[in-house]
């Protein structure tokens, strides 16, 4: 029971010690993403507590170059383009360090069970730049997916294969080759499949 509150204690104090220094421009982000930067499915935003600090930089610098949520129909990222247009250079990596910094807990609802279609699609597909377990590389910039939740997967996914996202002449180069990756799988049913997948992944603390 000591050991639980101690444990309790230490990332009760890590994580008011992260909100302490947050950026003052984290306040616009937690109104869709959280508080805690926990994420909230039914607004569409992602988790962004524990991501790679890369990625998150990646990203905001391609909304506020329009390199990301430059189609009509990516309601999600011409909010973000809005937001993300409204920072400086110099915001956005303290952002991006704030937010990966912040400790995740994982979802307390039970994953669902992995199924072997689903595991040799990922790890065939997307192992290789996001890792067997999902957990993304800093190098690579690729993000952590375990801690995304299925829907926003697989809606990503879809824009890539649709071009709403990655699509030549408006996206980086990591962009572009995750549209070239999306494009093989076989239809939706794959899509769905992979984005399973992922959700049974979630594990505590990483």
């Amino acid at each position: 029971m000591k050991l639980r509150i101690s444990v309790g204690v230490l990332l009760l104090a890590a994580t008011l010690a992260a909100h302490a220094q947050a950026p003052a421009q984290a306040g616009t982000c937690v109104a869709c993403h959280g508080s805690a930067g926990q994420g909230n499915p039914a607004l569409g935003a992602p988790r962004l507590a524990g991501q790679q600090a890369e990625y998150l930089m990646t990203q905001l610098q391609n909304f506020k170059a329009a390199r990301r949520g430059y189609d009509a129909s990516d309601s999600h990222g011409a909010q973000m383009r809005a937001v993300a247009s409204g920072l400086s250079d110099s915001d956005i990596q303290p952002l991006a360090q704030y937010f990966s910094r912040l400790a995740f807990s994982a979802d307390k609802a039970v994953a669902p069970a992995a199924d072997p279609q689903g595991q040799a699609l990922y790890q065939g597909t997307c192992a290789s730049c996001h890792g067997p377990q999902g957990e993304g590389y800093a190098h690579l910039k690729t993000p952590n997916l375990k801690i995304l939740d299925s829907a926003y997967i697989e809606r990503q996914l879809t824009h890539f294969v649709q071009g709403v996202r990655g699509a030549e002449g408006h996206a980086d180069e990591l962009g572009i080759w995750m549209r070239g990756i999306s494009l093989q799988l076989a239809g939706e049913n794959e899509r769905k499949t992979i984005a399973h997948y992922i959700g049974s992944l979630k594990s505590a603390g990483n």
